[in-house]
């Protein structure tokens, strides 16, 4: 890892466990084990850093929803749509370590900066309701279920997984344990509520 993306992994670290304010630049280079000068060689301030962090963020999610949209992702197993919830949604953003910081730090600054409370009501509100609700509409435009079911459904799932979300994810430190509880209880009621799910 190079002194940048150390730089970064360190304050996305800090900021997602202390919040934005209370982690000075100084506690930045203490931690990265480098001098102030080196944060400035690669950053302009603190701001930068934290601008750094959500243009990765968004790249990352992007990336994902490019693969939801592509005609291969409902194509390369016999359950498509639980495939993609549970390898997309699930591992590589709701239990990927480096989106679960940023929402923490979402989390925590939602009370303090206006601008981050806009970027944690996109990105744990309405981005995952789109999603969702991109993933039931498709399931209807193939044919699995009624636009009017896939409506009610999406709405039932987003609910329940949010509940989730909140209640393993977001809660206290993300250990293997809750990550676990998280995925055994999504699998449940995937199974028994959106059996289909799974072909």
């Amino acid at each position: 890892m190079n002194t940048k993306d150390r730089i970064l992994e360190t304050a996305l670290s800090m900021f997602s466990e202390h919040g934005y304010d209370p982690v000075s630049i100084r506690d930045i280079c203490g931690a990265v084990g480098i001098k102030e000068s080196t944060v400035y060689y690669h950053f302009k301030n603190k701001q930068d850093i934290l601008d750094s962090l959500f243009i990765r963020f968004e790249e990352h999610v992007d990336s994902l929803l490019k693969v939801l949209h592509s005609p291969d992702a409902w194509n390369h197993s016999q359950s498509p749509s639980f495939g993609w919830i549970d390898t997309y949604f699930f591992d590589q953003y709701l239990l990927d370590p480096f989106c679960n910081r940023m929402m923490r730090l979402m989390l925590i600054e939602q009370l303090h900066n206006k601008e981050i409370q806009q970027k944690y009501s996109r990105w744990l509100f309405e981005e995952p309701y789109r999603i969702e609700m991109s993933v039931f509409e498709t399931l209807s435009q193939l044919g699995i279920m009624s636009k009017e079911s896939s409506e009610q459904t999406g709405k039932g799932f987003y609910a329940y997984i949010t509940m989730l979300v909140f209640k393993y994810l977001l809660n206290g430190k993300l250990t293997a344990r809750k990550k676990n509880a998280f995925r055994e209880e999504a699998h449940s009621y995937i199974t028994s509520s959106l059996g289909f799910l799974e072909g």
